[in-house]
């Protein structure tokens, strides 16, 4: 991505992500999610604690955001914070039970996972014999599918220092390891699924509620014509508490057995006939001692909800 571009980009998608549009944010973390995941494996040497390190940064850049002065530097401060929150991981680890002990894997599984585990530390001791920086080049060129001049923008490196760095680390991480690191670190590139666990974490770390959904205006539209809950400037709906209801578009998503929301409505009988006329997908009606009259129902992507009368409203 040309550098005029990329910032333009950066201080769009900061700006709008500061100013509640979490699709913003989104953008941000698909765009850095490699990168944050390369630092943090060059400090802690394990993909999986790279990956919650990288998720914790994260959630400190989306509480922090404001504090960024400058949006052109996104890419430079985000490297910060992942570099912070990865000597944690590192200190914690030291203070902590021995790697092996905390995650020792099932009987059914020790096979792979030794292999796995083998291939990881082999990998890990080859690369420390290079020095920080180099490090994290190898590891952002193998990670992040980002170009030599990108790099060096993260890493505040020139071009020509981005390509000896790298140039001397493959040769001797092939000599060491006879090519097989390439394919490695491929297979530990991060996808949007990845994107979708942060966000997901992010929202509950800040106590947003949110709705995972396969189709987002689709769903936005079938609450906005069923229950006429009007959209937030953010594009999100708005519940009648007057909070914002996130629908989370996901790259996959099973629906959950519990209903998500609770609708109160005056007359429960009224709403379960609209439903069906409109052909919803619902649960027949029920009585309950402590809740009275109330049903489930579906929205298009098969999320359950409760659908319940207040009895106040009713003047009961």
């Amino acid at each position: 991505m040309d550098e005029d571009v990329q910032d333009l980009n950066n201080h769009s998608c900061v700006t709008e992500a500061r100013n509640g549009d979490f699709d913003a944010f989104r953008q941000i973390v698909l765009q850095y999610s490699n990168a944050l995941f390369s630092v943090a494996f060059s400090i802690i040497g394990d993909f999986h604690e790279a990956q919650d390190a990288t998720q914790e940064a994260f959630v400190k850049c989306y509480r922090r955001l404001h504090t960024l002065d400058d949006p052109s530097k996104l890419g430079s401060w985000l490297y910060a914070i992942v570099y912070r929150t990865s000597l944690d991981f590192v200190k914690k680890k030291k203070q902590t039970l021995p790697y092996e002990d905390a995650i020792a894997p099932s009987i059914n599984y020790v096979d792979a996972w030794l292999d796995q585990r083998m291939t990881q530390e082999t990998i890990w001791n080859a690369i420390q014999n290079l020095e920080q920086t180099s490090k994290m080049a190898i590891t952002l060129h193998y990670l992040s599918e980002w170009s030599m001049k990108e790099i060096g923008q993260f890493l505040n490196l020139s071009l020509s220092a981005v390509e000896s760095r790298i140039r001397r680390a493959r040769e001797m991480l092939k000599r060491q390891l006879a090519g097989d690191f390439e394919p490695y670190f491929r297979m530990q590139r991060l996808d949007q699924r990845f994107e979708q666990k942060v966000s997901e974490l992010v929202l509950r770390s800040v106590g947003h509620f949110y709705i995972p959904v396969l189709h987002r205006e689709r769903v936005l539209d079938w609450f906005v014509r069923h229950f006429k809950l009007s959209i937030s400037r953010h594009g999100n709906l708005k519940v009648e508490s007057g909070h914002e209801l996130y629908l989370l578009e996901c790259h996959s998503h099973l629906p959950s057995e519990l209903p998500l929301l609770a609708f109160e409505v005056t007359d429960v009988e009224e709403l379960w006939l609209k439903l069906q006329d409109d052909e919803v997908r619902l649960e027949p009606i029920d009585t309950n001692t402590f809740i009275g009259k109330h049903f489930v129902f579906y929205d298009p992507d098969g999320n359950p909800y409760h659908a319940i009368e207040n009895k106040f409203k009713n003047g009961a």
